[in-house]
């Protein structure tokens, strides 16, 4: 019988693909930003030795951006990460879409294209946990608590469709 080497339970890179972060955060109409971010600000946290409250950070992240984003540019400079970003610049551009999403017409839904500015810093994240972790494979399918996520997110939709489209 064929033995299939996979890695012990947990024991996947920290690094998340940017059409997984993509997916996650489309169908979870943004929800899974701030999972995404509670995991950034753990590892800062442990990193740093911070004292900082991760899952603030994560639940407040448009405040917390600009600082997130530096980080992590920062730390992914540490292994010589080429790319230049600008904090401030992925802060503008998420703050313009956090806005955009609160409207009440069709130009809310352009609200979801928040994730467009992430897409840097998940990128700079990628480049630190691929140095720093590089023996550890990189989980390209999706986790059981990814699918929960998409689960969810379908669900969320589904009530969004409901609500646009049957008469109250």
């Amino acid at each position: 019988m064929a033995s299939v080497n996979l890695p012990a339970k947990g024991r996947y890179s920290n690094v998340l693909t940017t059409w997984k972060f993509s997916v996650l955060f489309v169908f979870t109409i943004g929800l899974y930003q701030f999972a995404w971010a509670h995991k950034q600000w753990k590892g800062i946290k442990q990193r740093e030795n911070l004292e900082i409250r991760p899952w603030v950070r994560s639940l407040f992240l448009p405040f917390y951006i600009y600082g997130l984003s530096r980080r992590c540019f920062a730390l992914a400079e540490t292994y010589g990460y080429r790319h230049k970003p600008s904090a401030f610049w992925v802060t503008v551009f998420y703050w313009i879409f956090v806005v955009l999403y609160r409207m009440e017409n069709w130009i809310g839904y352009l609200g979801l294209l928040m994730f467009l500015p992430l897409l840097s810093v998940v990128r700079a994240a990628n480049y630190y946990w691929q140095h720093e972790q590089p023996d550890l494979p990189v989980n390209e399918g999706f986790s059981v608590r990814e699918i929960i996520w998409i689960i969810f997110g379908v669900c969320l939709w589904l009530m969004i469709v409901y609500g646009t489209f049957v008469p109250s």
